[in-house]
């Protein structure tokens, strides 16, 4: 499909393969030296897009590694109701972020025919940064893959990784787990917290 090629073009335009290092996408998603992450991200932004076609509901991408060292950078996805990214699609996601440039078109047809998905479906991803500083150009390249794919995109900016989370969660369910704004996250611990001290007898 025309769609592929061009996606499979622009990685290599913009965001090619510059690593031989095989990068896995374990529990904690991908995390290695930011300055091997420029062409994964962007493909993750390719997985995220299928991935939401796939739902027909909001995927999240978080940009942050945690508690790793300054130099690391990382990525995970979260699946509609804020959970971990299902197994079959960690394998995809795997997969596509180590193929070499010219191979991209061929894996984003193979994994739309094996998930039965149907392209003019909408897409949309929500993505969120840490403060690292190599963040912020990480997402970027996870714009262009959402973008490559005709999906649309909405970055929240810095936010910590629950709180994509509960947004994504949120907004996939009507807002009946909360508000999916950063402010909801904190009405909904907050009035949590202030459950939790009355059942226990907290002034």
């Amino acid at each position: 499909m025309e769609i592929f090629e061009r996606a499979q073009q622009i990685g290599i335009t913009k965001h090619p393969l510059k690593t031989k290092k095989f990068i896995p996408y374990g529990v904690s998603g991908f995390r290695t030296t930011a300055s091997e992450l420029e062409c994964l991200m962007y493909r993750i932004g390719l997985v995220a897009a299928l991935r939401s076609k796939a739902t027909k509901q909001v995927i999240g991408v978080m940009i942050t590694a945690s508690h790793n060292p300054e130099e690391d950078n990382g990525t995970k996805l979260i699946d509609p109701l804020g959970q971990m990214l299902l197994n079959s699609w960690e394998a995809h996601a795997t997969e596509l972020a180590n193929i070499k440039d010219e191979e991209v078109q061929a894996n984003l047809m193979k994994l739309v025919a094996n998930e039965d998905i149907d392209m003019n479906a909408p897409a949309h991803v929500f993505i969120a940064r840490d403060t690292r500083p190599s963040s912020e150009s990480l997402a970027q390249s996870v714009r262009d893959g959402v973008e490559a794919l005709q999906a649309k995109i909405t970055d929240f900016g810095l936010l910590t990784t629950p709180m994509l989370h509960f947004i994504v969660r949120s907004h996939n369910t009507n807002g009946q787990y909360g508000e999916p704004t950063e402010q909801g996250y904190y009405e909904k611990f907050s009035k949590a917290f202030k459950l939790l001290k009355a059942e226990v007898g907290i002034l």
